[in-house]
């Protein structure tokens, strides 16, 4: 089981990677070219030993045909007996009917079939001058007329091609081996030079990606010698996150400015209507308004500095922080007879900064308890999985539209059903201070169903 596991990992990265694929390329070019080098040798090698075998075949016919021409009897048969003396050949004559009037082997070749013998007939002319040469069963033959006693016959000479296979055979296995012994070897050392020649790119991937963080945009991708095309790549990243941060720092000193800039004539504005003669409802009214405002631009500062501010992270207890929301849950939602269900795994620790967390998670489970619907439920769910931490946060309430849930954490979008005059800035507060801390937050909900937030962060 772990051989497969390793195997399929090694597997992934292997075809995932720019340097797994150049590899795979190069192998695949080599063995393809292996291939094709392997069957013209192979091809011009069969060409060159069948050649060598017709000439071969060429003189033992013509010394056949002396023989039978010029000897009889045993002489004649002693003759033969010898010109099969090598391996792999067979002699026969043919009466001008087709009856053998000799027949003779060597002792690694079969005695002639009755098929051959009708082949060698049908195949050759007794008014021919040469000899004609056709293959069967894994025999070359080389026949040519001859005079026998009956007249005009044929003499054959027949020659196995199973050496020819045997060296093709021996050849193939030579090139296999220059293959294991050489291709793959060569192969993998390419790979690990490869390996080395894209590490710096790689370490461009990496600090791209932990740049890409807002909190991060202020570093930059540092590279000593690289090459042309790195040097680009590099002064194009390079680039872009100086333009990120420069946009993200304005955005930043906007929220900033304007908070700071309506907060105090906001406060002259709440002194002066608390000290004029008018209605306690109109008052009331007024001041409620205000506080709203105020509430709204103590957001945009919080939300304006998440990224901004350094972090006071430290080993948190997230099941604690958990039972505190399931708490809050219960105390929310008391007046509308909503029952909090909650199953948190103790003991899960998590380094974030407490407050900032509290704060966002606080966000999700409030608006779990105000959007629900009276004796509706809330369901609070902490696990810890390898590699990862899940919250789950799921109400019955009135849910969201489905053209809505890409703006849910966009700031200050407010969806058709939006209970009270909040200023829309909750969930987005709670989607930054998430990946801030490098979790993603995912948001699935119907209509009149309820909704279903997860927060997962990995660890």
């Amino acid at each position: 089981m772990f051989w497969i596991i390793m195997k399929s990992k090694f597997w992934s990265q292997f075809t995932t990677t720019l340097r797994g694929r150049l590899t795979a390329w190069y192998l695949a070019s080599t063995v393809l070219i292996f291939i094709l080098i392997t069957l013209a040798i192979s091809g011009l090698f069969w060409l060159t030993l069948q050649g060598q075998i017709d000439h071969h075949l060429h003189i033992a016919v013509n010394e056949a045909h002396q023989i039978v021409m010029q000897f009889t009897g045993d002489e004649r048969e002693a003759l033969i007996k010898n010109l099969v003396s090598a391996q792999g050949m067979t002699v026969v004559v043919l009466s001008p009917d087709g009856a053998p009037l000799l027949e003779t082997n060597s002792a690694d070749v079969a005695v002639a079939t009755e098929h051959q013998l009708q082949k060698i007939l049908t195949n050759s002319s007794l008014y021919q001058t040469g000899p004609m040469r056709f293959t069967d069963n894994n025999i070359r033959f080389a026949a040519m007329p001859v005079q026998v006693n009956a007249g005009r016959g044929i003499v054959a000479v027949g020659y196995s091609t199973q050496i020819l296979y045997a060296s093709i055979y021996k050849l193939l296995g030579l090139l296999i081996g220059v293959v294991s012994f050489l291709i793959f070897p060569t192969t993998f050392i390419g790979y690990k030079l490869l390996q080395r020649q894209l590490n710096p790119l790689e370490y461009i991937a990496r600090q791209a990606k932990s740049i890409a963080k807002t909190s991060f945009l202020s570093k930059r991708i540092r590279l000593s010698s690289p090459a042309e095309e790195l040097r680009l790549i590099q002064e194009a990243l390079n680039s872009m996150f100086s333009r990120l941060e420069n946009i993200f720092k304005r955005e930043r000193e906007f929220f900033a400015d304007a908070a700071h800039t309506l907060k105090t004539p906001l406060a002259v504005l709440r002194s002066q209507i608390e000290s004029i003669t008018i209605t306690k409802k109109s008052k009331h009214s007024l001041l409620k308004t205000i506080d709203q405002a105020n509430d709204t631009i103590q957001d945009l500062l919080f939300l304006s500095q998440i990224n901004n501010s350094p972090r006071h992270d430290g080993s948190i207890s997230l099941s604690a922080l958990m039972l505190d929301l399931a708490e809050l849950a219960t105390t929310l939602g008391q007046e509308k007879g909503i029952k909090v269900f909650s199953s948190i795994q103790a003991g899960i620790t998590l380094k974030a900064d407490q407050q900032l967390l509290q704060r966002a998670l606080g966000n999700i489970v409030h608006n779990a308890v105000i959007y629900n619907k009276p004796n509706g439920a809330v369901n609070l769910s902490l696990k810890k999985r390898p590699h990862q931490v899940t919250i789950l946060v799921e109400d019955t309430g009135v849910g969201i539209k489905k053209s809505d849930q890409d703006k849910v954490f966009s700031r200050f979008f407010r969806s058709a059903n939006a209970v009270g005059k909040g200023s829309g800035l909750g969930l987005a507060i709670s989607k930054a201070v998430i990946e801030n801390h490098g979790g993603r937050i995912l948001l699935l909900s119907s209509v009149n169903k309820g909704t279903k937030v997860v927060v997962t962060f990995f660890v």
